[in-house]
């Protein structure tokens, strides 16, 4: 059962990363202030992960320096391209045993409000250290995943710049978070 989660947890792991730095892609800044994000995976059988963000120049740069150096040692390739009002981006990445194929479509701005849709194809497994023999299907499985963030305005009281509220009264600071260890 435990191993079911977490394969669940996987695309809102990887929509987070992507959410959080597209995958090591030069995308444009956000505009410092909250912004609330809706996370929905279609392979997940439960309702969409809503994520708000306290955010200024600092710490949204913070975020894609501390997540896009995982693509650099694990993607052959990544491209960016503008077509009209859209980014496209494309890549190919491996974590072990595990390939993946991603293309993101974004678009809207990042002061106010934007859309990134991503289809991604897995094969291969990954081995998880610890208790779980493997944390991926063997076979090749695909998973869309879009998130909708918008900007909401100022952060709300309480909040610091670099704070990820992710519901249920969690909320981490990326200053706290430390950098992603590839195996």
């Amino acid at each position: 059962m435990r191993s079911k989660a977490i394969i669940l947890a996987l695309p809102l792991i990887a929509a987070s990363s992507a959410l959080l730095a597209a995958q090591g892609f030069h995308l444009p800044p956000r505009k410092p202030g909250q912004w609330d994000m809706s996370i929905s995976v279609d392979t997940a059988a439960m309702p969409p992960q809503i994520i708000t963000m306290c955010l200024n120049d600092e710490t949204d740069k913070l975020l894609n320096e501390r997540f896009g150096g995982m693509a650099s040692t694990m993607c052959s390739r990544q491209d960016q391209t503008k077509e009209g009002d859209s980014i496209i981006l494309e890549s190919e990445c491996a974590l072990g045993e595990m390939k993946s194929t991603s293309h993101t479509v974004v678009t809207g701005d990042f002061d106010a409000a934007y859309t990134m849709k991503t289809k991604v194809t897995m094969e291969g497994q990954r081995d998880s250290p610890g208790n779980f023999d493997k944390v991926a299907p063997a076979g090749p499985t695909s998973q869309e995943t879009t998130i909708q963030a918008k900007r909401v305005g100022e952060c709300k009281s309480g909040y610091k710049p670099g704070d990820i509220d992710l519901g249920g009264g969690k909320v981490i600071n990326v200053r706290d978070m430390p950098a992603p260890k590839i195996e």
